[in-house]
C-alpha cells in the first residue's frame, strides 16, 4: 500500500540507518517525490553519497542499502562514492540533473552538516 508524499520521518529514520552502516556525504530524494507528482505507488529514488561503498560492487551497495528499507514502496537507491559521484555530476549526467532539482535531504553528521 503506497501513499502520497514523502514520510520525512520514515525517511528521515532509514537515512540515521544508512548512516549508522555508511558515512553519509549526501543524501538527494529525485524523481516523482522530490517534484510531488508522485502517485500512490511511486518509489523513491535517492542519490546516496559515501566513502562507505569503495570497494563494494554495485550490486552490494544496493543490496546492502535495501536491507535498511522499511517502507511499503519500492526505493532505487543510486550509490556512489564522493569520487563517483564528483565525477557524474561534471559530465552533465542525470545525476547532475538529479543534484540540481533534486531535495537534498539533512544528513545528521555528514560534511558541512
Amino acid at each position: 500500500m503506497g501513499h502520497l508524499g514523502v514520510d520525512r520521518e520514515r525517511l528521515d529514520a532509514f537515512l540515521k540507518r544508512v548512516q549508522g552502516r555508511f558515512p553519509l556525504h549526501r543524501a538527494i530524494l529525485v524523481g516523482s517525490r522530490a517534484r510531488g507528482d508522485e502517485l500512490m505507488e511511486s518509489d523513491y529514488d535517492l542519490v546516496l553519497v559515501s566513502p562507505g561503498f569503495a570497494g563494494l560492487s554495485w550490486r552490494d551497495r544496493i543490496g546492502m542499502v535495501l536491507e535498511l528499507w522499511e517502507m511499503d514502496v519500492d526505493l532505487q537507491p543510486l550509490c556512489y562514492t564522493p569520487e563517483e559521484y564528483a565525477r557524474k555530476v561534471a559530465e552533465l549526467s542525470s545525476v547532475a540533473e538529479a543534484t540540481r532539482d533534486g531535495l537534498v535531504l539533512p544528513v545528521p553528521g555528514a560534511p558541512g552538516a
